[in-house]
């Protein structure tokens, strides 16, 4: 497995919660087994193990394969875990937060912003403080200019951290 455990965990986890973590433990000790089979070993009601294995197929980490049962005419899918796919599922969850942080970068760098020192109030950007006549719209205590410096450097070094990753 080219992932470690905890990073297979914390993915099932962010995806499926506890139950989502449990469903993982019970693939990655049996390959090929049924919904029902995942529910009697966890307790986990078997629509509910459905769901999730959904969800883990529609990020690519589960795959099933499916054949019709001889008696009832019904299908039945088994399912297994894809480990070779989770890397590409995490280097994908890391461009598309690459792309985030480059976003809000340009937005910081484009915009200057306004504050009134509430810590409750939100900061707002040089067009809503002409607006508002540079008065908080929610507190209407008098607007300052913020200093968005520390923020754009930190994203400056984030997005830079993350690049240096997805390149090795």
């Amino acid at each position: 497995m080219s992932v470690s455990d905890e990073t297979l965990y914390n993915i099932a986890k962010v995806l499926g919660g506890e139950q989502g973590v449990e469903i993982i433990k019970v693939l990655k000790e049996n390959q090929d087994i049924t919904v029902e089979n995942i529910s009697a070993i966890t307790n986990i009601q078997i629509n509910d193990v459905r769901k999730l294995l959904y969800k883990f197929y529609n990020h690519s980490l589960v795959t099933s394969k499916r054949f019709r049962d001889k008696e009832t005419g019904w299908f039945i899918f088994q399912w297994r875990l894809q480990p070779e796919l989770v890397e590409a599922y995490i280097q994908g969850m890391k461009q598309k937060i690459l792309k985030k942080l480059e976003t809000r970068l340009e937005h910081e760098k484009t915009h200057e912003f306004y504050h009134c020192g509430n810590p409750t109030c939100p900061r707002i950007t040089f067009e809503t403080a002409m607006d508002t006549v540079f008065r908080c719209p929610t507190c209407d205590e008098s607007l300052r200019r913020l200093d968005n410096s520390e923020c754009i450097e930190f994203l400056e070094i984030k997005i830079k951290e993350l690049k240096e990753d997805l390149n090795t």
